[in-house]
């Protein structure tokens, strides 16, 4: 992992609201990973999405409850 491609990010839980510090690796386009809320432990979602028009980072942080139709 390349430290130059680490950016912080400031998000909130989706189950109690604290805030969390993530350390996110913008050397990948597209990713989705698992992480854990350190004040409630609920699992988080996070989806990251690279928008090639222009080129900005577009993270996402979602319950596993969530339903897409």
């Amino acid at each position: 992992m390349d430290d130059a491609k680490l950016c912080d990010a400031r998000v909130h839980c989706p189950y109690c609201g604290h805030t969390l510090h993530l350390n996110v690796d913008t050397s990948e386009d597209d990713q989705n990973y698992q992480d854990e809320c350190p004040n409630c432990g609920d699992a988080l979602y996070i989806t990251l999405h690279r928008d090639i028009s222009d080129d900005k980072i577009h993270l996402r942080v979602h319950s596993g409850d969530e339903q897409y139709y």
